[in-house]
């Protein structure tokens, strides 16, 4: 399994690198732009990231479905191309969805990217136990209740995945 980290300043030439590779685009140098900003490790190689915002409440001034409780909002997770389908990106959810309920949010959100690999993207969101809510259209809210992502990451960690 991953180390799950925060980011450090001395990962973000790497984490730049990472975002162009899996065509998430960077302008300029790498910043957090004071989010919350985690990342993978294997065998002391970064290959994954993933930005989120505690107690973002995303969507409702835009017109996206109504949703319970506090939200935590994910904004990006990226596992590079080499290292996918290990367990990279699903430790990075499960470590937003363990700060999520800590700082007492009970929701988490995202929007995933659209694009040549948009089906992959929402077939991964949805085995970490995320779904579509509300109607489905471009730029479409996804998310689940915390609780949801923690018992999906526990049943995987137990299967060993």
């Amino acid at each position: 399994m991953p180390l799950i980290r925060d980011i450090a300043p001395a990962d973000y030439p790497v984490v730049e690198e990472l975002l162009y590779a899996t065509d998430l685009e960077v302008v300029g140098s790498y910043d957090t732009g004071g989010l919350d900003v985690v990342v993978a490790e294997l065998q002391g190689r970064l290959v994954g990231v993933a930005e989120f915002e505690l107690h973002r409440d995303f969507g409702h001034d835009e017109g996206q479905e109504a949703h319970p409780g506090e939200q935590t909002f994910i904004y990006t997770v990226a596992v590079a191309p080499t290292d996918r389908r290990g367990g990279v990106g699903r430790a990075l959810v499960g470590e937003i969805a363990r700060r999520a309920q800590e700082a007492g949010d009970t929701f988490l959100a995202l929007v995933p990217q659209d694009g040549a690999e948009e089906a992959g993207r929402q077939a991964f969101f949805r085995a970490c136990g995320l779904t579509l809510y509300g109607p489905d259209r471009p730029g479409a809210a996804w998310g689940c209740p915390v609780s949801e992502v923690l018992a999906v990451n526990d049943t995987a960690d137990a299967a060993g995945e």
